[in-house]
């Protein structure tokens, strides 16, 4: 059963932060947080590795079982399967709005004359097909993506690094205001505690002991290209200017010119972008389509993939009437609702050491 090596899943979720935090996220950070935004991400990384810690101590008690099957006997049969079908949508919505997030992008940026739903159909249906093929290939796919979305991240701070102000650098200290870290961080917690869902397929993972170092390391090296792409946007563009840009990072890109004969790389950038947003979604799907089978007692996830993905095709369409809507759910209505379902697993946990201390021989 234990398919996947720790190895992989470092590389998945490397690709699992960067790809929408540097993406979608830099302009909220830079509106609510402004220069102290790259403290506050990395208070909300070690935050969001403490409430992942919950659902990994959980794992680690039965690390051959799957909580769908073995949370029954911890919680009772009524009320797991509602938390079960809470987490399920809890993925497909999470996999609604970033999949609706894409295609803003797209149609904003390159496709403005192409019906949303059309592209939102054709990103779906490339999921889709990446979950039927299973998990082994979606990690699989990371670890080959990994190498060339890398590649990429780590030459455009060299390529644009002549055009940043560093003048504006002294700001990332000077602006610091602890007494606001608090409420600048909240915001961002749930994004880094996703990595909850690693509890969903524990049994799947090669010395599964290891899990939480993997998401320690991996999350802080996520965390770097992060904050670089991050500061770089703030020196480039300065502080007003990316939070008022939809996608700072891709007017950050074309500045990038090799020489006199190669410029406007911006579409090949976001090509590869994109690659690595279809690993987290492929992943987050599949963990929707895992729980909703297991629950069934099915073995094979392929029966539910289509319907799931039309489901999440259904919401990305109507989750929200425009941006600015969808902007205002993910700073105002999305922390809160995450951090909720994300701590849910301390539920089982308190209650499987109470079973324990109460089997324990006096």
């Amino acid at each position: 059963m234990q398919r996947i090596t720790q190895l992989q899943l470092g590389l998945l979720i490397i690709i699992f932060h960067f790809t929408t935090i540097v993406g979608f996220i830099v302009p909220m950070l830079a509106e609510v947080a402004s220069y102290q935004g790259w403290l506050a991400l990395l208070t909300a990384n070690s935050a969001g590795l403490a409430v992942t810690y919950i659902s990994i101590a959980l794992a680690r008690r039965r690390p051959g079982e799957f909580l769908v099957h073995y949370g029954k006997a911890l919680v009772g049969r009524w009320l797991h399967i509602p938390l079960m079908v809470l987490f399920g949508f809890f993925f497909l919505h999470l996999t609604s709005i970033i999949l609706r997030n894409i295609t803003d992008f797209l149609v904003q940026i390159y496709l403005p004359s192409t019906p949303p739903w059309m592209v939102s159909a054709i990103f779906a249906f490339v999921i889709c097909i990446g979950v039927r093929s299973g998990m082994e290939v979606i990690f699989r796919c990371a670890s080959g993506f990994f190498f060339i979305i890398f590649s990429v991240a780590s030459l455009n701070p060299i390529f644009v690094g002549r055009e940043l102000n560093f003048d504006r650098a002294i700001a990332l200290i000077t602006h610091l205001e602890p007494g606001r870290l608090v409420s600048d961080t909240y915001p961002y917690i749930g994004m880094f505690g996703e990595m909850f869902a690693v509890l969903f397929i524990f049994p799947y993972l090669s010395r599964s002991e290891r899990t939480f170092r993997t998401l320690v390391w991996s999350s802080f090296t996520s965390l770097l290209f992060i904050e670089t792409y991050f500061i770089m946007c703030l020196l480039l563009l300065g502080e007003h200017l990316t939070s008022q840009m939809t996608y700072p990072v891709l007017e950050m890109i074309r500045f990038i010119r090799i020489g006199d004969f190669l410029e406007n790389l911006d579409p090949i950038v976001v090509a590869i972008w994109i690659s690595g947003l279809f690993i987290k979604l492929s992943f987050l799907l599949y963990i929707a389509v895992l729980i909703v089978s297991q629950l069934f007692g099915l073995k094979d996830t392929r029966p539910f993939t289509f319907s799931f993905g039309a489901i999440m095709l259904t919401l990305s369409v109507h989750v929200v009437g425009n941006s600015t809507e969808l902007n205002h759910f993910i700073m105002f209505v999305w922390p809160a609702y995450s951090l909720i379902v994300e701590s849910l697993p301390v539920f089982y946990l308190l209650m499987s050491m109470l079973r324990n201390r109460r089997t324990a021989p006096s």
